[in-house]
């Protein structure tokens, strides 16, 4: 098969999917060892593995993979249990996948090792008290050696053979995409027909044209099969269809019961039996033909006792069957390059910016024609926005997920019971903001398996349940994400993170801190409350990490804890990196932004209507006393103020502040860039942005901004 790029591609991206498929398969079937619907669905996820790598030629994989399914088979056929040995040689096994496709499967090779524990598992027996499928009970004659062989020892027989049940299935093959050998060899998936039971096959060649008319890539080739095999290789006619998994048009197969003799040369074709061969259009282009309809199932005699109830068949004619609503879901969507999702959104932010140009040159112009024109283009480049804005959109579920393995792998490395609760995983949050997620809530993850969670007798002596519990959790709170972790562990000792602090000459002896200060120790470089220096910590750089990805997102980190207790951390998130609604407000000469969705209302404040208390600036708004600060002030800007004053109510964090402005001049849609490197992190802005006239405003971070005035006001 040629491969290019694209092909490449594809095939890494549905390979990692199949991983995580069973990666959270293996996990769930872990909790619910009683799952038999979790075994079939990692079952099907190592099956399509196997198949997608044979077809590049993945050799060591497909060998592993084989091994893996054999095991599980064992496990759908009741032969086996689901036990910590089966899921630990799984777990490795699926780890060994992702390193061998890490580069795309070029430098795979076999693990020997992990080879020989998998065969040592299939050589043994594991039955079941109560086995989760039916199986046949042992033949009751016994040999001179007693029953099953020498020694007593009763083969691994699969029940079908024991009982000696085979079916017949007819599959019909006619490859109707162009270019299909290019692609795929249909002798392959014959060859894994052939190793499945007894098959038969006639070959059709009647559509294969002279030699001067013949296209070498397109396969004309027809073929009829007849196959008997066991019932527990090919349970139903699901089990063929996966064979053929890969066919890009699914109706060039056609799967039905076969009721004639066993090893009889199936019929010759009727003229509408599959899919007619591809034909070319005049100038060489690939045409596929119509596809005609499957004939009807021929007539069954007197029907056999294991025979299915219903003819199982794909194909344009075919009766819908269970798999059709994930095929019709499946083709509803369509995969695109994330680069072209950012180079879309890029364009969309520079259509922004033109659009705010036009809107304020309309509104110098007054002309009634270009006013709604500018109007118009607004209101079509907010839609643009939003959807444009959606598509990038992710459940922050996906990353949740990822999350299982890391907590159960390392509570059995720590020698510990741990549970991680997810919550909230339909949350949606920016594509760019998922991907740089991962790396903290890693570092933080370990951080309360290590230093959180107790081991299971200090629990117990603590009157705590043996098992730690880990929450994992996310919600929307205005225009920000909030995820939290909580433990339920040993919680943190302020006393301790501040002697280890000044141990270190983190912060001089002297310093005055308050407690969440005190606690914000823990991510400066170096910090470790740890006695030594293990695999997961001691070092003091997972939580510098965390603070760093942090301020790259525009996040917040806040800690809370209880000693004895557990602690929660707190990571509020924008729900994204690149355009928001903002209010365009103005102190002195400059102009500054304030994200809309912090807004509450905006009220007017006469000079003699500003009072000033012991707890700062405040305003009576409807009954209510609010504190505000002044814009002016804060960033020292010169000039005398106007006599009257707007001031902007924003809520954030459960309460209510305004900031004093001179003006409020309008909404704007807002093009979030980043300050760059040279200025780095300034406290109280979170990016700039540049305005329709070219000119440039600075984007508030207003919780920042107006915890750092209160600071220096006190």
């Amino acid at each position: 098969m040629v491969v290019n790029d694209e092909m490449h591609a594809l095939f890494r991206e549905e390979v990692m999917e199949n991983l995580a498929e069973l990666d959270g398969a293996l996990l769930e079937l872990e909790r619910n060892p009683q799952a038999m619907d979790v075994v079939d669905r990692i079952f099907r996820a190592v099956h399509t593995l196997k198949g997608a790598c044979d077809m590049f030629g993945l050799t060591p994989v497909v060998r592993l993979a084989h091994d893996l399914e054999s095991l599980f088979d064992q496990v759908r056929t009741g032969w086996r249990r689901v036990g910590k040995e089966l899921l630990d040689a799984a777990f490795a096994a699926k780890d060994r996948f992702a390193a061998m496709l890490a580069d795309g499967g070029g430098g795979a090779v076999d693990d020997p090792v992990l080879l020989d524990r998998l065969q040592e598992l299939l050589r043994g027996a594991d039955l079941p008290e109560t086995p989760g499928r039916a199986v046949a009970a042992p033949a009751e004659d016994a040999g001179p050696d007693g029953p099953g062989g020498p020694d007593g020892e009763t083969p691994l027989a699969s029940p079908a053979m024991a009982t000696g049940e085979i079916r017949s299935w007819r599959i019909r093959l006619a490859p109707s995409d162009p270019g299909h050998l290019a692609k795929a060899d249909p002798l392959a998936l014959l060859d894994e027909l052939r190793a499945m039971g007894e098959l038969t096959v006639r070959c059709d060649l009647s559509a294969v044209p002279e030699l001067a008319a013949l296209a070498p890539q397109d396969c004309l080739l027809r073929f009829e099969a007849v196959l008997a095999a066991d019932v527990v290789t090919v349970p139903d006619g699901n089990a063929l269809r996966d064979v053929f998994f890969f066919l890009e048009n699914p109706g060039d197969v056609v799967i039905e019961p076969w009721e004639g003799p066993l090893g009889q040369t199936p019929p010759a074709f009727p003229p509408s039996a599959v899919s007619a061969a591809p034909t070319r259009a005049p100038g060489g282009t690939p045409r596929p033909a119509a596809t005609p309809d499957p004939p009807a199932p021929p007539a069954m005699a007197a029907p056999r006792a294991a025979a299915p109830a219903a003819v199982v068949a794909e194909g344009p004619g075919a009766a819908p069957n269970k798999p059709q609503p994930a095929k019709k879901e499946a083709m509803q969507s369509l995969r695109v390059d994330a680069g072209k999702l950012d180079d879309l959104v890029n364009l969309v932010g520079e259509l922004v910016i033109a659009q705010a140009r036009l809107t304020q040159l309309a509104s110098g112009l007054a002309h009634p024609a270009l006013t709604s024109v500018a109007e118009e283009i607004e209101r079509l480049s907010n839609e643009l926005r939003d959807n444009t804005l959606g598509i990038r959109m992710l459940p922050i579920g996906t990353t949740f997920s990822r999350f299982r393995r890391l907590v159960r792998d390392l509570s059995s490395e720590m020698r510990k019971s741990i549970e991680l609760v997810t919550e909230g995983g339909e949350t949606e949050l920016d594509k760019t903001v998922i991907e740089q997620l991962n790396d903290p809530l890693v570092h933080l993850l370990r951080n309360s398996i290590d230093h959180g969670i107790e081991p299971p007798a200090e629990r117990l002596a603590a009157g705590k349940p043996e098992a730690g519990t880990i929450v994992l959790s996310a919600e929307h709170a205005g225009g920000e994400v909030v995820l939290s972790i909580i433990d339920d562990g040993r919680g943190m000792d302020p006393e301790r993170i501040r002697a280890k602090a000044e141990e270190k000459g983190l912060i001089p002896a002297d310093a005055r801190l308050t407690e969440s200060e005190i606690y914000n120790l823990v991510f400066l470089p170096g910090f470790s409350t740890a006695e030594k220096i293990t695999n997961v910590s001691g070092r003091g750089v997972g939580m510098d990490v965390v603070k760093r990805s942090m301020d790259a997102l525009r996040g917040k980190i806040d800690i809370q804890s209880a000693p004895g207790k557990g602690s929660r951390i707190t990571i509020k998130l924008p729900l994204t990196l690149a355009i928001i609604d903002g209010l365009q407000i103005k102190a002195g000469d400059d102009q500054y932004i304030i994200p809309l969705s912090l807004v509450e209302e905006c009220v007017e404040l006469p000079r003699e209507g500003d009072q000033v208390s012991g707890r700062g600036r405040t305003i009576h708004l409807r009954g209510e006393i609010v504190p505000y600060i002044r814009l002016r002030e804060a960033f020292e800007l010169a000039g005398d103020p106007p006599s009257i004053e707007q001031v902007v109510v924003t809520r954030f964090e459960g309460e209510r502040a305004g900031i004093a402005v001179d003006q409020v001049m309008g909404q704007q849609q807002t093009v979030i860039k980043s300050l760059g490197s040279y200025i780095g992190s300034v406290a109280g802005i979170s990016g700039a942005t540049i305005n329709g006239d070219g000119t440039m405003s600075l984007i508030l971070d207003v919780p920042t901004l107006v915890a750092a005035v209160r600071r220096a006001a006190a």
